[in-house]
């Protein structure tokens, strides 16, 4: 049981952080164990619609993992991207999502957030805003949860704090591997007279790739409050070590210079991106870990998908563990492995090493401009679309 907001009250589970992971996390328990659902508390340090950089982009995985918990994309402000095209220096393959006559959807994650968050609450999951945990101590029977205004208990404790999880580090303190990729963000107003870029389509250009980033520079369209923008980025996987020739900033203004920008007019803003490992640490007694927290895709830098697809694997274990009475959660790192998410994250870790080691320029040149037809079997074959394997 719990006891509503006392500072030491009780709970059944506790979710650290509200956003895509967290809340597919408490929205899944409302579907699969609404007793347990009823004894959750949901903890967020900010207050919602709160900045949350990030792309933004909605593929397909991750409509059909929304539509599973009942929700519709299309109640969020969110602009379309006709095709993707996957360029190095400005030339390559276009490509739709199979099935569609889209590529994706963007959405802006202050709006996209709220409304996940606005959903956990309409299912009676009780969530507290502008709560930051400071740490967590596991015991035998209880984990505690220490906040800015007390001490808060739980049988089990779900993190989903992100790429820098509070929640994480108090689990993986002998962690040996940890991988962190990097970002870089701004938005722009739409400039078609100067860019060539079509305004309705989004863009990954690899031409970083021979100077050490091992990423790609992206340009998508999105909104601000009904106003056309777009969002420009540069990812770097860091998946191996590299003699990198150019900043990440650097590399971001150059690519915004062809399209009539300067960088100096833009605030610019970053953030890790934890990616997925399967030697990552997932679960410690009476803990579990969701979204960044546990891993997003390496190769594109994809998140919001995977976070909603580790709110099922967490609600189902977490549900057992609550039927069995053991809360060891030994079970929960197979269980993500053996997942269609923890496969295509797998397939997406090991294409990523392979890819990310061929920078001479001729190369990535030849890849884009000339194996378009092996690109799109492979992406169409083993790394999208998971939600659907396995599923009638």
């Amino acid at each position: 049981m719990h006891a509503g907001n006392s500072p030491h009250a009780e709970y059944d589970v506790i979710i650290v952080g509200a956003g895509p992971a967290g809340c597919s996390t408490a929205l899944h328990l409302a579907r699969l164990a609404p007793d347990i659902a009823a004894r959750t508390l949901v903890l967020e340090k900010a207050h919602h619609p709160r900045h949350k950089l990030c792309a933004g982009g909605v593929i397909p995985d991750a409509e059909r993992c929304l539509q599973r918990l009942g929700l519709d994309i299309s109640e969020v402000p969110h602009v379309t991207a006709s095709q993707a095209h996957f360029d190095f220096a400005g030339r390559g393959l276009r490509m739709r999502t199979r099935g569609n006559p889209y590529a994706f959807h963007v959405v802006r994650r202050d709006e996209f957030d709220a409304w996940l968050v606005r959903k956990v609450r309409e299912r009676g999951i009780e969530v507290r805003e502008g709560t930051r945990v400071k740490s967590i101590h596991v015991d035998d029977d209880i984990v505690r949860v220490e906040t800015a205004t007390g001490t808060l208990r739980a049988r089990a404790v779900v993190g989903a704090d992100g790429s820098n999880s509070v929640v994480r580090k108090a689990i993986a303190v002998e962690e040996q591997h940890t991988h962190v990729a990097r970002a870089l963000e701004i938005i722009t107003p739409p400039r078609p007279e100067t860019s060539s870029h079509v305004q309705t389509d989004s863009y990954f250009d690899f031409l970083c790739i021979p100077q050490g980033i091992l990423g790609y520079v992206w340009d998508f369209p999105t909104q601000i409050k009904g106003e056309a923008r777009r969002c420009w980025g540069v990812y770097d996987s860091n998946i191996a070590a590299t003699e990198k020739e150019i900043p990440l900033r650097l590399a971001l203004a150059e690519e915004l210079r062809r399209h009539g920008f300067d960088l100096a007019e833009y605030e610019l803003k970053g953030h890790p991106i934890r990616w997925f490992d399967s030697r990552n640490v997932f679960a410690a007694p009476r803990v579990v870990l969701v979204g960044d927290a546990a891993g997003a895709d390496v190769l594109y830098g994809e998140g919001i998908s995977p976070a909603l697809g580790y709110g099922e694997i967490a609600a189902q274990a977490i549900r057992d563990a609550f039927a069995r009475q053991d809360f060891s959660f030994q079970d929960y790192r197979q269980r993500v492995l053996d997942s269609p998410l923890g496969k295509s994250l797998r397939r997406r870790t090991f294409f990523a090493r392979i890819f990310y080691r061929l920078r001479h320029p001729t190369v990535q040149a030849f890849i884009w401009r000339r194996l378009g037809w092996l690109v799109r079997i492979i992406v169409n074959t083993f790394l999208i679309d998971w939600t659907l394997w396995g599923r009638d």
